[in-house]
């Protein structure tokens, strides 16, 4: 039953009857060309999810085998999606600096948002829910505790990732651009007769007249892929978590360390699964800085 479960999962994430038909944006009455509503397109659910799916089903059933409602897991019959190793395609030096001048160029305000993500690597959904309340300016700390996220388009504040807050340090650019930003921002909400508030988001959104709503993730994937896509270079916003990372495993900073200010989980477990090329690449740095301070071996001719 489960085998037949998951197959289903697999035909079309949206549970569609293969009839075609719009996939809106929004329930209310809206414009669908505003709003990019697109006509819909079957895909299947992503291996992650249904692996994701059976270790729910399978937790369930481990505890309903405790408690002897049932006699054995049925889950282990399933065959779950196999996980295909990670392949993280961070853009290269001189593609980030082409992304970062185009960046500015457009708008300083967003400028700054891919400042944050390629310095800090910090996901898309955290730092539009970042709040001015959760930078510290003085100290050159950014504590990260939210992420947002949009569905159809409402949009809602939830927990990180790994449900943990972390504190991040900002470089001294970051920290005089943030400043600079902090000031537009300010006279932003005067000009529209908004009180501004330290509970005020950092990159409000840029559709209509208030800024009490953060950037949408969704619309910062998008600009980000138009932006790189008319420089010619094939990538996504997520990379620049990817770029971040590369620089500072292959600068010899150590694996806790990268690991904390992703937010990834296990000590660094999961920094060391994805990017483990770029960990043997500081470890060969490594060696080598250890075997230049060593003595030099005389040897016979």
């Amino acid at each position: 039953m489960l085998e037949t479960f998951y197959d289903e999962l697999r035909r079309c994430r949206v549970r569609c009857d293969g009839r075609p038909f719009v996939e809106h944006n929004a329930d209310n009455e809206h414009d669908c060309v505003e709003l990019e509503c697109k006509p819909h397109k079957c895909k299947a659910m992503a291996s992650s999810t249904v692996r994701q799916i059976h270790s729910i089903i399978s937790g369930v059933l481990n505890a309903a085998v405790r408690w002897e409602w049932i006699s054995s897991k049925h889950a282990r019959i399933a065959q779950r999606p196999k996980q295909t190793p990670p392949h993280p395609d961070p853009p290269s030096p001189a593609e980030a600096a082409r992304l970062m001048e185009k960046a500015f160029a457009l708008d300083e305000d967003w400028g700054t948002l891919v400042w944050l993500v390629m310095t800090t690597g910090i996901r898309r959904g955290e730092v539009c829910a970042l709040r001015w309340s959760r930078v510290d300016l003085d100290e050159g700390i950014v504590e990260i505790r939210r992420s947002y996220t949009t569905l159809r388009g409402v949009g809602a504040e939830k927990d990180t990732k790994t449900h943990q807050m972390r504190r991040t340090a900002l470089d001294t650019e970051a920290v005089v651009l943030l400043r600079e930003h902090l000031a537009r921002c300010q006279q932003r909400y005067a000009d529209l007769g908004v009180e501004w508030n330290a509970d005020s988001y950092v990159f409000p959104g840029t559709r209509g007249n208030d800024p009490s709503v953060p950037y949408p993730p969704d619309a910062v994937s998008s600009r980000y892929k138009k932006m790189a896509k008319r420089l010619g270079i094939e990538t996504h916003i997520h990379a620049l978590r990817h770029d971040s990372t590369t620089e500072l495993l292959t600068a010899g900073i150590d694996l806790r360390t990268v690991a904390g200010r992703l937010g990834h989980g296990g000590g660094g477990a999961t920094t060391l699964r994805v990017y483990a090329a770029w960990v043997a690449a500081a470890d060969r740095k490594a060696a080598e800085l250890l075997g230049a301070r060593m003595p030099k071996i005389k040897r016979n001719d």
